[in-house]
Protein backbone atom coordinates (compact mmCIF):
# COMPACT_ATOMS: atom_id res chain seq x y z
CA UNK A 1 0.00 0.00 0.00
CA UNK A 2 1.21 3.47 -0.89
CA UNK A 3 0.24 6.39 1.33
CA UNK A 4 1.14 9.89 0.15
CA UNK A 5 1.07 12.63 2.76
CA UNK A 6 1.05 16.26 1.64
CA UNK A 7 2.19 18.11 4.73
CA UNK A 8 4.49 20.65 6.32
CA UNK A 9 6.72 20.23 9.35
CA UNK A 10 5.17 23.30 11.02
CA UNK A 11 1.54 22.37 10.33
CA UNK A 12 -0.20 21.39 13.59
CA UNK A 13 -2.98 19.52 11.82
CA UNK A 14 -0.38 17.56 9.86
CA UNK A 15 1.31 16.42 13.07
CA UNK A 16 -2.00 15.38 14.62
CA UNK A 17 -3.21 13.69 11.43
CA UNK A 18 0.05 11.83 10.91
CA UNK A 19 -0.13 10.55 14.48
CA UNK A 20 -3.70 9.36 14.01
CA UNK A 21 -2.68 7.56 10.84
CA UNK A 22 0.20 5.86 12.67
CA UNK A 23 -2.18 4.74 15.42
CA UNK A 24 -4.63 3.39 12.85
CA UNK A 25 -1.88 1.45 11.06
CA UNK A 26 -0.97 -0.22 14.35
CA UNK A 27 -4.56 -1.36 14.85
CA UNK A 28 -5.18 -2.68 11.34
CA UNK A 29 -3.52 -5.98 10.49
CA UNK A 30 -1.60 -5.23 7.30
CA UNK A 31 0.34 -7.86 5.40
CA UNK A 32 3.26 -5.45 5.13
CA UNK A 33 4.14 -1.95 6.24
CA UNK A 34 2.76 0.73 3.91
CA UNK A 35 5.06 2.76 1.70
CA UNK A 36 4.79 6.24 3.19
CA UNK A 37 5.68 9.11 0.87
CA UNK A 38 5.95 12.57 2.43
CA UNK A 39 5.24 15.32 -0.08
CA UNK A 40 6.08 18.98 0.38
CA UNK A 41 3.25 21.41 1.04
CA UNK A 42 4.49 24.63 2.64
CA UNK A 43 1.86 26.41 4.72
CA UNK A 44 3.91 29.59 5.25
CA UNK A 45 6.10 30.06 2.15
CA UNK A 46 5.85 33.81 2.69
CA UNK A 47 8.12 33.62 5.74
CA UNK A 48 11.76 34.34 4.98
CA UNK A 49 13.98 32.56 7.46
CA UNK A 50 12.11 32.82 10.75
CA UNK A 51 9.82 35.50 12.11
CA UNK A 52 11.29 37.92 14.65
CA UNK A 53 8.16 38.20 16.80
CA UNK A 54 6.53 35.62 19.10
CA UNK A 55 4.62 33.02 17.11
CA UNK A 56 1.43 33.84 19.00
CA UNK A 57 1.69 37.46 17.84
CA UNK A 58 2.16 36.27 14.27
CA UNK A 59 -0.94 34.10 14.52
CA UNK A 60 -2.87 36.93 16.14
CA UNK A 61 -2.09 39.11 13.14
CA UNK A 62 -3.25 36.32 10.81
CA UNK A 63 -6.55 36.21 12.71
CA UNK A 64 -7.13 39.90 12.30
CA UNK A 65 -6.18 40.80 15.86
CA UNK A 66 -9.01 38.79 17.42
CA UNK A 67 -7.41 37.65 20.69
CA UNK A 68 -10.44 35.71 21.88
CA UNK A 69 -10.63 33.78 18.65
CA UNK A 70 -6.91 32.97 18.84
CA UNK A 71 -7.10 31.84 22.47
CA UNK A 72 -10.02 29.52 21.72
CA UNK A 73 -8.26 28.14 18.65
CA UNK A 74 -5.01 27.42 20.50
CA UNK A 75 -6.82 25.89 23.47
CA UNK A 76 -8.80 23.57 21.21
CA UNK A 77 -5.72 22.68 19.15
CA UNK A 78 -3.61 21.94 22.23
CA UNK A 79 -6.35 19.70 23.64
CA UNK A 80 -6.70 17.90 20.32
CA UNK A 81 -2.96 17.25 20.28
CA UNK A 82 -2.98 15.90 23.83
CA UNK A 83 -5.68 13.40 22.88
CA UNK A 84 -3.14 11.68 20.64
CA UNK A 85 -0.20 12.10 23.01
CA UNK A 86 1.37 15.24 21.54
CA UNK A 87 2.60 18.26 23.49
CA UNK A 88 2.17 21.63 21.75
CA UNK A 89 3.97 24.61 23.28
CA UNK A 90 2.85 27.75 21.47
CA UNK A 91 4.76 29.97 23.92
CA UNK A 92 8.12 28.82 22.54
CA UNK A 93 7.14 27.96 18.98
CA UNK A 94 9.03 29.73 16.17
CA UNK A 95 7.40 30.48 12.84
CA UNK A 96 9.88 29.48 10.14
CA UNK A 97 10.31 28.81 6.45
CA UNK A 98 10.61 25.07 5.81
CA UNK A 99 12.01 25.01 2.27
CA UNK A 100 15.44 23.77 3.41
CA UNK A 101 13.87 21.16 5.66
CA UNK A 102 11.82 19.83 2.74
CA UNK A 103 14.84 19.73 0.43
CA UNK A 104 16.80 17.72 2.98
CA UNK A 105 13.71 15.57 3.44
CA UNK A 106 13.95 14.40 -0.16
CA UNK A 107 17.52 13.27 0.38
CA UNK A 108 16.57 11.63 3.68
CA UNK A 109 13.72 9.80 1.91
CA UNK A 110 16.24 8.33 -0.54
CA UNK A 111 17.92 6.83 2.53
CA UNK A 112 14.58 5.51 3.89
CA UNK A 113 14.82 7.67 7.00
CA UNK A 114 12.06 10.18 6.22
CA UNK A 115 9.60 9.01 8.89
CA UNK A 116 12.20 9.37 11.63
CA UNK A 117 13.31 12.74 10.22
CA UNK A 118 9.74 14.03 10.06
CA UNK A 119 8.98 12.95 13.62
CA UNK A 120 12.10 14.68 14.94
CA UNK A 121 11.42 17.94 13.11
CA UNK A 122 7.78 18.11 14.15
CA UNK A 123 8.60 17.49 17.81
CA UNK A 124 11.41 20.04 17.58
CA UNK A 125 9.00 22.67 16.27
CA UNK A 126 5.88 22.02 18.32
CA UNK A 127 7.39 20.93 21.64
CA UNK A 128 10.99 22.10 21.84
CA UNK A 129 10.77 25.54 20.23
CA UNK A 130 13.44 24.95 17.58
CA UNK A 131 13.88 27.09 14.46
CA UNK A 132 13.39 24.83 11.43
CA UNK A 133 14.93 27.42 9.10
CA UNK A 134 18.23 27.21 11.00
CA UNK A 135 20.54 25.11 8.85
CA UNK A 136 22.82 24.29 11.77
CA UNK A 137 19.87 22.81 13.63
CA UNK A 138 18.84 20.83 10.56
CA UNK A 139 22.38 19.46 10.30
CA UNK A 140 22.12 18.34 13.93
CA UNK A 141 18.97 16.38 13.11
CA UNK A 142 20.66 14.88 10.06
CA UNK A 143 23.51 13.62 12.22
CA UNK A 144 21.02 12.39 14.80
CA UNK A 145 19.52 9.99 12.25
CA UNK A 146 22.97 8.81 11.21
CA UNK A 147 23.54 10.77 7.99
CA UNK A 148 26.39 13.04 6.92
CA UNK A 149 26.36 16.73 7.77
CA UNK A 150 28.71 17.40 4.85
CA UNK A 151 26.38 15.77 2.35
CA UNK A 152 23.48 17.71 3.87
CA UNK A 153 25.40 20.93 3.24
CA UNK A 154 25.90 19.93 -0.40
CA UNK A 155 22.19 19.19 -0.80
CA UNK A 156 21.26 22.70 0.35
CA UNK A 157 24.11 24.70 -1.15
CA UNK A 158 23.76 23.05 -4.56
CA UNK A 159 19.93 23.04 -4.56
CA UNK A 160 19.78 19.30 -5.08
CA UNK A 161 16.52 17.31 -5.36
CA UNK A 162 14.87 20.18 -7.24
CA UNK A 163 13.09 17.73 -9.55
CA UNK A 164 11.59 15.78 -6.64
CA UNK A 165 10.31 18.99 -5.06
CA UNK A 166 8.80 20.10 -8.37
CA UNK A 167 7.06 16.72 -8.67
CA UNK A 168 5.48 17.25 -5.25
CA UNK A 169 4.07 20.56 -6.43
CA UNK A 170 2.88 19.00 -9.68
CA UNK A 171 1.22 16.11 -7.84
CA UNK A 172 -0.57 18.54 -5.52
CA UNK A 173 -1.89 20.50 -8.50
CA UNK A 174 -3.03 17.36 -10.30
CA UNK A 175 -4.93 16.05 -7.29
CA UNK A 176 -6.27 19.44 -6.28
CA UNK A 177 -4.54 19.76 -2.92
CA UNK A 178 -5.38 23.15 -1.44
CA UNK A 179 -4.58 22.61 2.22
CA UNK A 180 -2.60 20.34 4.51
CA UNK A 181 -2.67 17.64 5.59
CA UNK A 182 -3.90 15.68 2.59
CA UNK A 183 -3.60 11.88 2.60
CA UNK A 184 -3.84 9.75 -0.54
CA UNK A 185 -4.15 5.96 -0.26
CA UNK A 186 -3.09 3.92 -3.30
CA UNK A 187 -4.25 6.73 -5.63
CA UNK A 188 -7.84 5.74 -4.78
CA UNK A 189 -8.91 7.17 -1.45
CA UNK A 190 -8.23 10.54 0.12
CA UNK A 191 -8.53 12.11 3.54
CA UNK A 192 -8.45 15.88 3.83
CA UNK A 193 -7.50 17.53 7.10
CA UNK A 194 -7.73 15.93 10.53
CA UNK A 195 -10.41 13.27 10.78
CA UNK A 196 -11.16 10.91 13.68
CA UNK A 197 -8.83 7.93 13.93
CA UNK A 198 -11.74 5.68 12.92
CA UNK A 199 -11.77 7.32 9.49
CA UNK A 200 -8.13 6.36 8.95
CA UNK A 201 -8.83 2.83 10.18
CA UNK A 202 -11.82 2.46 7.88
CA UNK A 203 -9.87 3.78 4.90
CA UNK A 204 -6.99 1.38 5.51
CA UNK A 205 -9.47 -1.51 5.60
CA UNK A 206 -11.09 -0.32 2.38
CA UNK A 207 -7.75 -0.22 0.61
CA UNK A 208 -6.76 -3.69 1.80
CA UNK A 209 -10.22 -5.19 1.33
CA UNK A 210 -10.51 -6.18 5.00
Amino acid sequence: MKIEIFSDFTCPFCYIGKTKLANAIEKVELDEAPNMIFRKYEIHPEIEGSIDIPYKDYMLDMMGGNQRKLDEFLEELTAHAKEVGLDFNFDTMIGANTADAHRLGKWVASENLDQQYTDLLMKAHFTDGKDLSDRNFLYTVIEQIGLSKEIAKEVLEEDKFAYELEMDQYAAQQIGVESAPFFVFDNRFGIIGVEPEEVFTRTLKQVTGN
